[in-house]
């Protein structure tokens, strides 16, 4: 069903641009037009500097006349409502398409504060039109608004995770990891080490410094097949279908960008059926050290 409606939506968009091209056959008729949303979300940060921006498509035929499409925001039903006026303006409600087809966009402002309330949602909608057009399937877009008062800001980010191999005590390991703000819990953030799956890491202040700690045994995604499976960085004997998993609980400090873990860390191959492990896929030894990008 998801494939049809992005078909649907295709077609759509398609037929926009063949209905307002002259060099086009004419095979859109009048009574077809309609309006619609490319696109079925957006995502805007709280404190953006330019507005958000988006697409809303006239499917009609061009020359037929002036049609003004309206606009109307609704937060009702959404769990973490953003409110018309306290969080965001749209400056736009009502587009007109002089020429009676084409693609246009609603402009959103994001309204930065300095409290944090978490991601905020709402949809706008498409609530009338001027002359009454066909009603679209995709007749509304939901849109996030993206908190930027985090109280763990200061960790979320992108790292370098370092430390040297445990398999032969010499060389130097680099691991990619993203840390990022979780919708279920401000204490919880979600670390992506890009194998599909998000980790949780807990965060908390202890006597005054910022610890945070990763459990043991997080399924992180399916384990990527290597190209030799006894190199120096890999000691996994790979099995179709092996999930990948984080290996031991890691717990650190954080301080100026920069996560000092006393351990070790790694991955370990675990079949999804049996539970055997399969070996490590990586293994670093203690002293473990994430620094944020600069």
């Amino acid at each position: 069903m998801k494939k049809l409606t992005y078909l649907i939506l295709a077609v759509g968009l398609l037929l926009t641009f063949a209905a307002c091209d002259d060099n086009e056959p004419q095979s859109f008729r009048a009574a077809d037009s309609n309006a619609s949303f490319p696109t079925t979300t957006a995502s805007v940060d709280e404190n953006a500097t330019e507005p958000l921006q988006i697409p809303l498509a006239l499917a009609g035929v061009k020359g037929s006349g002036k049609v003004t499409v309206t606009l109307t925001a609704s937060s009702e039903g959404e769990s973490s409502p953003a409110i018309e006026g306290t969080d965001f303006v749209i400056e736009n409600k009502e587009i007109v398409f002089e020429d009676g087809c084409g693609v246009q966009n609603v402009i959103v402002r994001p309204i930065d504060n300095d409290v944090f309330t978490g991601k905020k949602t709402f949809k706008i909608i498409i609530s009338a039109t001027s002359p009454k057009l066909l009603e679209s399937e995709q007749n509304s877009v939901l849109v996030t608004i993206v908190d930027d008062e985090h109280p763990w800001a200061a960790i979320i980010g992108t790292y370098n995770i370092t430390g040297i191999s445990a398999f032969d005590e010499v060389t130097p390991v680099s691991v990619p990891a993203v840390i990022s703000a979780s919708d279920e819990d401000t204490n919880v953030l979600n670390v992506n080490f890009g194998y599909g799956t998000l980790a949780k890491m807990s965060v908390e202040e202890v006597d005054g410094e910022i610890v945070v700690v990763m459990k043991d045994n997080q399924y992180i995604g399916p384990m990527p097949k290597p190209t030799d499976a006894w190199n120096r960085y890999f000691r996994a004997t790979h099995v179709e279908g092996e999930d990948l998993y984080t290996v031991s609980a890691l717990a650190g400090i954080f301080e100026n960008g920069v996560i000092t873990f006393e351990y070790g860390f790694g991955f370990q191959a675990i079949h999804p059926s049996t539970g055997a492990s399969g070996g490590f896929f990586t293994l670093l030894m203690d002293g473990v050290v994430a620094t944020k990008a600069k």
